[in-house]
């Protein structure tokens, strides 16, 4: 990360970082999405939501963007270098379709333990569950799709929000949605708060979610059987493995970032 993204994201608790994805990779990831039979799908609603986890195991392509080249010194930056990689999915969106309001954060409970949590001390920033959302459609201002309020992931007062703001039946000027272009991601703690405004354009909003915890930690319920994938890199396993590490305890390596 650059000392500006590091600004940003201490500042804001989400980042934007453009271009992640080539022309070549998101063209792949659309032909994959346009063959997805609907009976794949968790949730397939009239509404326009659909929504299908695991998806790491559609394609090679999919897959190989659990530890995509572009993406790991941001984990470790963010994360330490004992990565787990918690869980995948997809959240499509026709005209009218919505997903959630705003949550995370620590607006289930004050005293609730959760993985959502923001720490700094000594020039190391320090995550809790993180969430990487990669965009394989345009997203315009006022399209909808992920939206945050910046900053919340240091806020004491996430459970005063009004809740028609969270439901989105009040604008507020504090909740903001990114512009995007196919290939752009979008990384933020769930410490954040955030949701999914409804989808307005005219195109399908496609985006995959990969969403990474420190190695010590779980969120989701489900470990990833590694016999289920083929050609998993080594990288790929360590960070698929059980929290505590039961895999070898090696970071992800540096040294395969593209110049």
């Amino acid at each position: 990360m650059t000392p500006e993204e590091k600004f940003m994201f201490d500042l804001e608790g989400y980042l934007v970082v453009r271009n992640v994805l080539s022309k070549e990779e998101v063209d792949q990831c659309n032909e994959v999405a346009d063959r997805i039979a609907r009976d794949q799908f968790e949730i397939y609603r009239d509404d326009g939501l659909k929504l299908a986890r695991n998806i790491t195991l559609w394609d090679p392509c999919v897959q190989s963007l659990i530890d995509h080249p572009k993406i790991i010194p941001y984990l470790i930056e963010l994360l330490g270098p004992n990565i787990h990689f918690d869980q995948d999915y997809c959240i499509f969106l026709d005209k009218g379709g919505s997903k959630g309001p705003l949550h995370a954060g620590t607006m289930k409970s004050k005293t609730e333990l959760s993985s959502f949590f923001y720490t700094y001390r000594d020039g190391i920033m320090r995550n809790g569950l993180t969430t990487l959302v990669y965009a394989l459609t345009p997203v315009r201002k006022g399209d909808g799709g992920f939206c945050c309020i910046p900053g919340s992931h240091k806020s004491n007062f996430q459970l005063d929000i009004p809740e028609d703001v969270m439901y989105f039946k009040r604008p507020a000027h504090y909740v903001v949605q990114p512009e995007l272009e196919p290939g752009d991601l979008i990384i933020f703690t769930e410490a954040t708060v955030h949701g999914t405004m409804p989808w307005t354009a005219n195109h399908e909003r496609r985006s995959f979610l990969f969403k990474y915890n420190p190695g010590n930690t779980i969120s989701w319920a489900d470990y990833y059987n590694v016999d289920d994938y083929d050609y998993l890199t080594e990288n790929q396993k360590r960070m698929m493995a059980p929290p505590g590490g039961h895999g070898p305890k090696k970071p992800p390596r540096l040294d395969v970032v593209a110049p």
